[in-house]
């Protein structure tokens, strides 16, 4: 579920978005700028080649051909790169609910939402 399929509530977003990852971070499904071409990642290896460095599996279009490249690139685990897409499962739990009684898991992007810090259900919202 994506962040934006929360029952309804309000969400309250914390600190600033990712604009950068580091290779060791990447997980499949994360979207790169890489030297101007878009590049997605299609999985890890599992471990590293060498110590510090870490393998991913990557699909892109190269000058906007039609043709998939996939590739597996070993690069530098504190490797930086241009972050454009960045899914990871967020556990959210109403604030006012019994703990444990109102959660759910979800897609936050940390790209464009960032963190969340809190969020309150539709229910608690509308009682005096």
């Amino acid at each position: 579920m994506r962040l934006a399929d929360l029952p309804a509530g309000t969400v309250v977003m914390d600190g600033s978005v990712a604009t950068a990852v580091e290779a060791r971070e990447l997980r499949e499904g994360d979207l790169l700028d890489v030297g101007g071409t878009t590049v997605t990642i299609t999985g890890n290896a599992a471990g590293h080649d060498l110590s510090g460095m870490t393998r991913v599996s990557v699909s892109y279009r190269l000058h906007d051909n039609e043709t998939v490249r996939t590739e597996r690139w070993t690069l530098p685990g504190t490797g930086h790169f241009a972050a454009r897409r960045l899914l990871r499962s967020e556990r959210v739990e109403c604030g006012l609910c019994e703990p444990g009684g109102n959660s759910h898991d979800v897609l936050v992007d940390r790209v464009t939402e960032g963190w969340v810090r809190s969020w309150v259900c539709d229910a608690h919202l509308t009682r005096p």
